[in-house]
């Protein structure tokens, strides 16, 4: 969940989005989500180093990355809706305002899914699903009101 927001907050700071290729717009959706992929791997592993006192070993190593290379996925659902947009015809600042409101509904149905897995029913379910979906929408007013060139609450 916190990737879909770090994601999401970087597509609403970038505001360059009418000078980029297609190209440009791929790095930055898929930049952010491969830093949050390094800075696993480089905490697993010193977490590994402390608590055992030796750096991983190659297959360790290897566990690891096949174990964080699930963030990496993160990145394929914006990269779906921006390829059908684009092919659509819809522009790139068009496109990643219906991506950053995807993702703030990704937010309520992770909300939904940690309910139902952790036995929710009724209202309890229904106040995690609207936890998820309040969360993105606080996102996106701190995120409105810190936008680069201008502040959208003043005249």
């Amino acid at each position: 969940m916190y990737t879909t927001i770090t994601l999401m907050a970087a597509l609403m700071i970038y505001d360059g989005w009418t000078q980029l290729t297609l190209s440009g717009v791929v790095a930055v959706i898929v930049g952010p989500v491969i830093a949050i992929f390094m800075s696993h791997v480089f905490a697993a592993a010193l977490a590994h180093r402390v608590t055992f006192g030796k750096p991983l070993s190659r297959s360790e190593r290897r566990a690891a990355l096949v174990k964080e290379s699930r963030f990496l996925l993160i990145a394929v659902p914006p990269l779906v809706l921006l390829m059908l947009l684009a092919a659509a015809g819809v522009s790139y600042n068009r496109a990643i305002s219906v991506i950053i409101g995807v993702g703030v509904l990704s937010l309520g149905f992770w909300g939904g899914l940690a309910g139902r897995r952790s036995g929710l029913t009724g209202w309890p379910f229904v106040v995690s699903v609207l936890y998820g979906l309040v969360l993105g929408g606080l996102i996106l007013g701190l995120q409105a009101w810190l936008q680069p060139g201008g502040h959208p609450f003043l005249p």
